[in-house]
């Protein structure tokens, strides 16, 4: 048999193309994936699968197992990439998988393609190939395919499991068909040791059994959606939280003679003897259901991957689940809180708060954050913000990104079709697809309903319950840190289903219309192929390229050598602190610093870890509280009296630390805790002699809003105390930094005490007036931090860098404009203009940033220095695009004006007619666009002034025919609105109003 004739069965057919998706897959994610550790959980997740530690809750052990697999003969600079490889040969998979699993439901209602014509078979594999790269090509599935996050993963597995039942579904009448549904058990077991959405493919799988066990009626369909239920619950919550939870209740009550070991083998041992009875006496679906619910819990069982490490006490243990009752508040996730589903405490638009009185059916808008109830204040009830934030804003808005395109990368961009202008068309990520994918997939959807509705509801079930189900579900609160469009990946993955057979749709539909099949269904399907997966490839590679991405790992590298050996730094959050993590537990880079969550310092069990446990080289840090004291610390809310803070210093003890003698000399007072710090103590940048001899300052606190009688009210939180507990334990021995990402109600209004060294502020006893936000700075001490820091590829036109790492990128030329300013003070403008050029050098301005202020200012700075030349060419840039701004908002400006003109009128008339109820609605709706006309008057505003510091710069430089072109230019694009000064004094003393005096 010769290859031709191999190549016409189908079985080789479908192994070909089905390789083709998966190397094409593979080779596009390899070339754009990341080289090192990204920002956000991927971090957190290399570090933890390399060296097997606990990551966040409910966390991953089967992806930390294989994570560990995956990298543990790599050399050092590789681990990252080998784990970030991870979701390249997953994802790769997935797009195979896509392919098969829409080749088998053509095949459902089309019959074997060996029985095909010519055209029918270029629509059903061209078809399928289609939807497979045009998932493959998509924002959300490409930006999960190259970093090492769970959503990769937990797609294949739900790709697999899919695939598996169709695979079923056609064995179904031979002999052993049942090894499926087993196989399909255990991927179910091992996809909770990724992620839990992998569960949610049981109602399909239930659906496509039930239509190939059964004849439909309603009786018997509502049974198998019960049933399908009752499966879904026994794994979750029933075996993945309650028989922990159980185990841990029969262990205190049993007073430990019954531990877990023991639980989990009596546990066992009833499963399989189950196994082996319902065996023996021929019960087949019962042994069935018993091995395959065997399976599942030898999947599960990765989880003891989380309790063993635990007790070992690594660096990295969130939650510290050493122990049953911690593991079970660890698998539930207590750490995050719940938040109510179908019914709850809701937000009152009548009172502005969350009424309390009595609790609500469907409670959306239920956080009582201060930000979270002005925003709840735009919606007029709980099903307004449902179907407009929740549905629209954060599901149809990331499926439409996948589908129709995406406006921009910034956070709560909208999406975008190419038909009409946007203010982001040079916006990297900006990319439109003309509904082309989207209008593929409804036909996709009509048609499979048309030819097989059994089936097409089993995908619309995938559909729903991996998109809206989960909206549902979440009950998302505003104002999310960062876009969520990858936990939504399964039901893009489902509509791609349909994708690939809207084009096969489209191919019968030309075999109708046209005799000459097989040309016109080659060109159809060549047409196709170019307009949506090459043309969405050809639009995402560039905002998915992440392949020069070196920023998180130099973030680290140099935030952790801005500090002095031995010191602890105060981070924000997730993504300042899971970079370092990854920094010193993979690469070993400065393991004497103990990095300090402030998030996390919130809670019980990490407070405990930091009084505890020794890190690397890091001892305990000063925290004097006990056990009782922390529990009832975070709690409990108490409110606060803003007061006077007053911690000594003690010079005496210092000099004996820095001389050595410090132990011999105090003797028997050395506490342990003192001890720790002593062991820790750096000196400082200058003499002990020149430090205050107490630090003292007025802390107010964090605004709890009013009272009743409209008193202003404070609070702290949890690491607020513990701050100031290891402030005054730590006798100002051990080095204390907060990161420069901190926010500033973190800095607990320390910053007179700052000095700003680096990418971090140290706490100094040493009271500096006049310091600004940045804090004093010894310019030697922040020089030698800069000039050791890392900027692997930042100065890379090429390299994209999306909003997170723009604004990075900006917090870092504050550290070369404060060393400038400091410089340009001492009169030395040769030393400042030198640190200007090198700051600009390595993080060059580029067409979009996220804050065109600093670039402003540096110009402003450059000026300063008498680099004229400099500060001219840096002032063009950005005048260019500060017009491109300006024009976009005065033309949203317009139309808000008009729109406020409109809402004034009909609410004018409701009242004129005495319909208060539709007064009401109008006044809200004219009261939130008058906020946003407000807010765009103010943006406008200082664009304006930005410009006006720009036109200074010029008049300055003597380039007065670009100043008066700009004012020209202003002039035209507010329509006369706002103008620039008209000369060089006015200009002047238009900045002189400004003060931007250094």
């Amino acid at each position: 048999m010769d290859i031709a004739s191999i190549f016409e069965q189908h079985r080789t057919r479908n192994i070909f193309f089905a390789l083709i998706s998966w190397i094409t897959a593979f080779i596009v994610y390899t070339i754009t994936v990341s080289p090192t550790a990204p920002f956000w959980d991927p971090s957190e997740y290399i570090a933890v699968s390399h060296t097997l530690q606990v990551a966040h809750p409910p966390g991953s052990p089967f992806f930390a197992l294989v994570g560990r697999l995956f990298s543990m003969f790599m050399p050092t600079e590789y681990v990252a990439w080998s784990i970030n490889m991870i979701s390249v040969v997953a994802s790769a998979f997935t797009i195979m998988l896509l392919y098969l699993i829409t080749i088998r439901l053509i095949e459902m209602f089309r019959g074997p393609l060996d029985e095909a014509d010519m055209s029918d078979k270029i629509g059903a594999y061209g078809g399928a190939m289609l939807g497979a790269f045009t998932l493959m090509f998509s924002h959300t599935h490409w930006f999960n395919a190259v970093e090492a996050e769970m959503y990769a993963s937990s797609t294949m597995l739900t790709a697999f499991v899919v695939w598996a039942i169709l695979r079923w579904s056609n064995e179904y009448e031979n002999d052993y068909s049942e090894r499926w549904i087993i196989l399909i058990s255990y991927i179910f077991g091992i996809g909770i040791g990724v992620h839990l959405l992998n569960l949610l493919a049981i109602f399909f799988i239930a659906l496509i059994i039930y239509f190939r066990v059964y004849e439909f009626s309603f009786k018997t369909f509502s049974v198998a959606v019960g049933a399908s239920i009752a499966g879904f619950l026994t794994i979750y919550p029933v075996t993945i939280i309650n028989l922990p939870n159980v185990a841990n209740q029969i262990s205190d009550a049993t007073y430990g003679l019954i531990g877990p070991v023991t639980y989990i083998a009596i546990i066992l041992g009833a499963l399989i003897y189950g196994v082996y009875y319902t065996q023996k006496k021929g019960k087949r679906y019962l042994n069935l259901i018993l091995l395959s619910y065997m399976m599942i819990m030898i999947g599960y069982s990765s989880y003891a991957l989380i309790m063993i490490r635990s007790q070992a006490e690594p660096p990295i243990d969130e939650n510290d689940p050493s122990a049953l009752t911690d593991f079970v508040k660890y698998l539930s996730r207590d750490q995050y809180g719940t938040t109510p589903l179908l019914t709850g405490y809701t937000y009152n638009n009548r009172t502005g708060n969350i009424d309390r009185s009595e609790e609500s059916l469907f409670p959306r808008r239920h956080s009582g954050q201060g930000r979270h109830l002005q925003y709840y204040s735009n919606f007029d009830s709980d099903w307004d913000f449902f179907w407009s934030y929740q549905v629209n804003h954060m599901y149809l808005r990331y499926f439409n990104w996948n589908f129709v395109g995406r406006d921009s990368d910034i956070q709560d961009a909208s999406w975008y079709a190419g038909f009409t202008d946007s203010r982001h068309q040079d916006n990297p990520a900006n990319s439109y697809y003309f509904f082309l994918p989207l209008i593929l997939g409804l036909i996709g959807m009509i048609y499979h309903f048309q030819k097989d509705w059994k089936h097409g509801l089993s995908v619309l079930a995938l559909f729903f319950l991996t998109g809206l189900a989960i909206i549902f579900y979440l009950n998302q609160t505003p104002y999310e840190p960062r876009e969520r469009d990858y936990a939504y990946a399964g039901s893009f993955f489902a509509f791609s289903i349909w994708i690939g057979i809207g084009a096969t749709a489209l191919i019968e539909l030309i075999k109708k219309a046209v005799s000459d099949q097989k040309i016109m269904s080659y060109g159809a399907m060549a047409l196709m192929m170019a307009a949506v997966p090459v043309w969405m490839g050809y639009q995402n590679f560039h905002s998915n390229d992440r392949s020069g991405r070196y920023v998180a790992r130099d973030y680290a590298y140099n935030l952790l050598n801005s500090v002095e050996e031995n010191a602890l730094i105060f981070t924000n959050g997730d993504n300042d602190t899971f970079p370092l993590w990854y920094i010193q537990e993979v690469e070993g880079v400065r393991t004497d610093v103990r990095v300090v969550n402030l998030s996390l310092l919130n809670t019980e069990w990490y407070i405990k870890q930091m009084r505890d446990r020794k890190t690397h080289e890091s001892l305990p840090l000063p925290i004097s509280l006990t056990d009782e004291e922390i529990v009832q610390l975070t709690s409990n809310f108490e409110i606060y009296d803003p007061e006077q803070i007053t911690i000594p210093v003690d010079k005496q003890l210092l000099n004996r630390v820095y001389a050595g003698r410090a132990l011999e000399e105090i003797g028997e007072q050395v506490t342990p805790t003192l001890e720790n710090q002593i062991q820790m103590a750096t000196p400082y940048s200058l003499p002990v002699e020149e430090l205050d001899d107490e630090v003292s300052w007025f802390y107010q606190g964090r605004s709890a809003g009013r009272d009743q009688q409209g008193n202003e009210r404070f609070y702290l939180q949890a690491q607020d105390v513990i701050v100031l507990e290891m402030l005054r334990e730590n006798k100002w021995l051990r080095p204390i930094y907060f990161a420069n990402t901190v926010a500033s109600d973190g800095q607990l209004g320390l910053q007179d005490y700052f000095q700003f060294e680096g990418k971090a502020f140290r706490v100094v006893p040493k009271k500096r007036t006049n310091t600004g936000q940045f804090g004093y700075i010894d310019p030697d001490v922040h020089a030698e931090r800069l000039s050791n820091f890392k900027f692997t590829e930042w100065n890379n036109p090429d390299v994209y860098f999306d909003e997170n790492i723009r604004r990075m990128l900006s917090n870092y030329r504050y550290g070369f404009t404060q060393l400038a300013d400091t410089y340009i003070r001492q009169g030395e403008p040769e030393e400042a203009a030198k640190w200007l050029k090198f700051g600009e050098e390595k993080i060059p301005f580029r067409t979009i940033e996220n804050d065109w202020t600093i670039p402003v200012l540096y110009a402003y700075r450059y000026l300063r220095v008498d680099e004229n030349q400099s500060a001219v060419d840096l002032s063009q840039h950005i005048a260019g695009r500060l017009k491109h701004i300006l024009t976009y908002d005065i033309k949203e400006l317009n139309v808000l004006e008009q729109e406020v003109s409109e809402l004034d009128e009909s609410a004018q008339r409701a009242r004129a007619n005495a319909n208060m109820g539709m007064y009401q609605t109008y006044q809200q709706q004219l009261n939130r666009v008058s906020r946003q006309r407000e807010n765009l008057i103010q943006e406008v505003s200082f664009s304006v002034s930005r410009l006006t510091i720009l036109q200074h710069i010029f008049y300055q430089s003597n380039e007065q025919e670009i100043a008066e072109a700009l004012a020209a230019d202003v002039n035209s694009i507010t329509q006369g609105r706002l103008q620039l000064p008209d000369s060089a004094e006015a200009a002047q003393n238009e900045v002189s109003r400004f003060g931007l005096g250094i």
